[in-house]
């Protein structure tokens, strides 16, 4: 039940892919191919099914319809032209398939016979395709179909007699089998099983008997398979095919001398192929051939066979002349032969052939192929007189009605020029010169802007040059620059000549016209640039320095190739640092070299991942310059600035591993101090703005990479160095910050409270900062001066000389403050604070005249209070002055007298002031 219902299923599954298949709009598209493979697999589901339970089924009827009308819409696509063969085949395949899944045993003759053309006609298709398998498959159903059909017949035959209808059906049948038989040896053949195939031709060669006039066929397959194997290269195989093929050929008229010839020839070539020991065998094929009817071929063949053999130039000659007689030899013909006789080298035999045929075709206009060719023969048996000889012959006849033709006048331009050359690589320019004026020659000098004539005159020069005579040389770049004044390589041998004159003048003329045209085409001719980069070369050789910078700067600017362009910066700044005569090296120009340099290794990085390792040692190379140049520029922060961020973005390039990210960490510091200088400089504001900007990004960049770093510290120094690093970044972002008067300023500031043991000097620092131009932040001065106090004095020695130094600006920032009463208060506490740390102090400690100015300046403000009338105040300020002045040592007597009579004064004077008591019983 289970088998009914699948074989139902595939049934109605080839039904509706036929409808597909077979709509009158279906072509063939990737549907199409689709819907005929996804048939065959279901065609041979139903084919293995057995034949009576599709007739049981009455699936037999429905089956031979889908068959016939696959079968004959097929033909009707193939008659259209418009159905592919190996769609064709695929198509006759189902249909084969499903005629012979539902014949048995009680098939009738028709049924049988059609079966078994389908079968040959499919078979033909598949191998029309060059699907061999599927070729097999389908011609084992046509072989059982006409055994089958066989065993019928004589059946009948036993049972009635052999009638002739009975005998016409045998003979049909035998007909299939060997077109079978055929079918099978050409796809053996295919398959490269040639002893099978070998096999399956003798059968059918059997059968030839009853079916003489298949003679010619089967000649003719076997020349096909031996054609076949000759171009497989197997040789051996090859001659089997051909010698049946020739056997079978013999005394058929189909056939004929002519093609029994074509078959020896190519017997005679296969044995040839083979080796010395199968020569004999193709002359004797060789000589059947020209006797069964005589060719050209057969006769170079027999040419080719006494070369081969090594026998002399006599045989050979006679060969030869065999040949050149027959009606039809053309000078391609003696071309063809004058070349075979060359490459086996039979020199005497080729030149009087070629002589003989100059004479033969002298009116012809191909005779100059043969002039063209005996120039080539003289020059490959390196007979050079002997060329030089007949090329003088030659220009001669050109220049004197006897002209050569186009193309063989180029051939001969190629030959001379070749020879020539060869002659000036090596070094024999003379030799040389005399075969560019054999060229030269053959010219019409009076045709301008031929450019092969304007470069054969540049050849000349550059000859002439090496020859020592620049006159003649000049004349030959003059002409030159008249046919192609556009030419840079004319330029170029100008000033190649100019520079071998030490005519520094001209050669800077011929560079910048060379410079002008390597403009004009920047994108198209990689060798103009090349030219450049020589003249480069050869100015620097020579000492011209100035020469060699022009023409490397043009490189630099116009050449396409990034890698070009990058020696040419590295040898142009080589230059320019090498200019230090006078000490002025321009940093300014060196630095747009390495700009370029950097932009030029951006797009390589991106575009060429094969040079990494190149590109990153050049990266490496420009940043260590930039590095140098930088450290030069004290005088130029712009510079410094420009060349330390290079340094960094050239780092980048290298990649993010440690050593690299260091690099840059280090850049991107002095980038960051090289822009504070520049803010420094400046006078207009909004450029001070910038560098001010421009350092806070290095700073933040920087933080960036410290950060990065700090992930995978290594060891304790590197932890050191970050601190040293941190504290400079701190320092930098401050001053920037302070000076752009950011809002997070004092952030800077409380951070700067957290390290761990900060340094005093670091808030010394700030505190100068912070009252520089432009900021003026006296109090965040005045905060940042009192840290750096108490650090000092926390320290287990302080130092005094630092205390002194800060109290004094502090001192001096307070009195400066605009404000004079709170300012003199603020200014008296800090009096008060640094006499008790002197007092704590050893004399000598604390610096004497530091001593003397805090004494002088409490003194001043005291007096000046006295002078104001304000007598409280002044004893106040003149006290702190008295005891300043107890810690004087030497200056002591300087100040004693004047200072006790002035307090003393200030004392009279706040007494005086008082208001006077009165007491009771006392007289108003």
């Amino acid at each position: 039940m289970t088998q009914a219902v699948n074989v139902h299923s595939l049934l109605a599954q080839i039904q509706a892919l036929l409808k597909e298949i077979c709509r009158d709009e279906c072509s063939e598209n990737s549907q199409f191919h689709n819907y005929a493979e996804t048939a065959i697999g279901i065609a041979e589901k139903i084919h293995d099914v057995d034949s009576a339970v599709l007739k049981s089924m009455k699936a037999d009827s429905m089956l031979e319809n889908a068959a016939v009308n696959l079968w004959n819409f097929a033909v009707g696509l193939k008659t259209k032209g418009t159905l592919s063969g190996l769609s064709n085949a695929k198509l006759r395949y189902i249909s084969l398939l499903l005629v012979d899944s539902y014949i048995g045993e009680d098939a009738d003759e028709t049924i049988v016979k059609k079966k078994i053309m389908m079968g040959i006609k499919t078979a033909r298709g598949w191998l029309d395709a060059g699907n061999t398998k599927l070729a097999d498959i389908t011609l084992q159903i046509a072989d059982q179909s006409v055994k089958f059909l066989r065993r019928m017949i004589v059946q009948k035959i036993n049972a009635n007699g052999p009638t002739e209808v009975l005998q016409r059906q045998r003979i049909e049948a035998e007909q299939d089998m060997f077109r079978i038989i055929c079918y099978r040896a050409e796809s053996y053949t295919a398959q490269y099983r040639y002893q099978e195939a070998l096999e399956m031709t003798f059968l059918a060669k059997e059968m030839l008997v009853n079916f003489p006039k298949e003679g010619a066929f089967l000649a003719m397959m076997c020349y096909n398979f031996g054609v076949d194997t000759y171009q497989k290269k197997k040789y051996e195989e090859c001659t089997t095919w051909l010698r049946e093929s020739f056997e079978l050929g013999k005394g058929r008229s189909l056939i004929g001398p002519k093609n029994q010839a074509r078959t020896l020839r190519l017997l005679a070539c296969a044995y040839l192929d083979l080796g010395p020991a199968y020569f004999q065998k193709a002359q004797n094929a060789i000589t059947l051939a020209n006797a069964e009817y005589p060719h050209p071929a057969g006769l170079y063949i027999n040419l080719k066979i006494l070369l081969q053999n090594g026998d002399t130039d006599e045989m050979v000659n006679r060969a030869v002349d065999e040949i050149v007689k027959q009606t039809d030899t053309t000078i391609d013909s003696v071309t063809s032969l004058v070349q075979l006789l060359s490459d086996y080298k039979r020199a005497a035999v080729y030149q009087s052939l070629i002589q003989d045929q100059i004479l033969r075709f002298g009116n012809s206009p191909d005779v100059c192929k043969l002039k063209g060719i005996q120039l080539e023969l003289f020059l490959q048996t390196n007979n050079k007189d002997g060329a030089k000889q007949f090329v003088e012959n030659c220009i001669t006849g050109h220049n004197t009605g006897n002209p050569l033709d186009k193309e063989v006048l180029k051939r001969f331009h190629i030959l001379l020029w070749e020879q020539a050359a060869e002659a000036f690589e090596e070094k024999d320019f003379k030799s040389a010169l005399e075969w560019y004026n054999y060229s030269l020659s053959l010219y019409d000098t009076s045709q301008i802007g031929d450019k092969n004539l304007a470069k054969l005159h540049r050849n000349r020069a550059n000859c002439y040059m090496y020859l020592q005579l620049n006159e003649k040389a000049l004349d030959a770049l003059s002409e030159a620059e008249k046919h192609d004044p556009g030419s840079i390589h004319t330029q170029f041998s100008l000033y190649k000549l100019a520079l071998a004159e030490s005519d520094v003048e001209n050669a800077r003329q011929a560079l910048h016209k060379m410079c002008e045209i390597a403009v004009q085409n920047s994108s198209e001719d990689t060798d103009v640039h090349s030219l450049i980069c020589l003249a480069a070369h050869m100015a620097f050789e020579q000492h011209h320095q100035s020469t060699a910078s022009a023409a490397l700067e043009c490189l630099a600017n116009t050449s396409p190739d990034h890698l070009q362009v990058l020696t040419a910066l590295r040898c142009l700044i080589r230059i320019k640092l090498g200019e230090t005569e006078e000490k002025c090296v321009d940093i300014e120009n060196i630095t747009t070299h390495i700009r370029t340099g950097y932009n030029k290794l951006l797009q390589l990085i991106n575009d060429r991942k094969d040079l990494t390792e190149q590109l990153n040692n050049e990266a490496n190379w420009f940043m260590k310059i930039s590095w140098n140049m930088a450290l030069q520029s004290e005088e130029k922060p712009h510079c410094m600035r420009d060349l330390f961020t290079l340094c960094c973005q050239l780092s980048a390039l290298s990649g993010e591993d440690r050593n690299q990210m260091t690099r840059q960490k280090t850049c991107r510091l002095m980038a960051a101090a090289a822009s504070l200088q520049v803010a420094r400089k400046c006078l207009n504001e909004q450029e001070q703005r910038n560098a001010l900007e421009d350092a806070l990004y290095h700073v933040e960049e920087c933080k960036r990479l410290c950060n990065q770093l700090e992930m995978n510290m290594l060891s304790a120094a590197e932890s050191k160095t970050k601190d040293t690093t941190e504290i400079l970044l701190l320092l930098y972002e401050f001053e920037a910050r302070v000076k752009l008067k950011d809002q997070h300023v004092e952030e800077i500031l409380e951070t700067a409270l957290k390290l761990p043991n900060p340094d005093p000097k670091t808030f010394e620092t700030i505190a100068a900062l912070a009252v520089e131009e432009p900021a003026q932040n006296k109090s965040m001065s005045v905060r940042a001066l009192k840290v750096a106090i108490r650090k000092h004095l926390q320290m287990p020695t302080p130092d005094y000389i630092r205390c002194s130094k800060l109290f004094h600006s502090l001192i001096q920032l307070a009195l400066s403050s605009g404000v004079e009463l709170s300012g003199k208060d603020e200014a008296w506490n800090y009096f008060v604070e640094v006499i008790e740390v002197i007092d704590k102090t050893e004399q000598g400690q604390f610096p004497e005249i530091e001593i003397l100015w805090l004494m002088t300046k409490a003194w001043n403000c005291g007096i000046n209070f006295y002078s104001s009338g304000r007598y409280e105040e002044a004893e106040k300020w003149c006290a702190t002055s008295m005891k300043l002045f107890q810690y004087l040592g030497s200056m002591k007597s300087n100040y004693e007298d004047h200072m006790n009579n002035t307090y003393a004064e200030i004392l009279a004077k706040i007494e005086s002031s008082k208001p006077k008591k009165v007491f009771k019983g006392q007289e108003e």
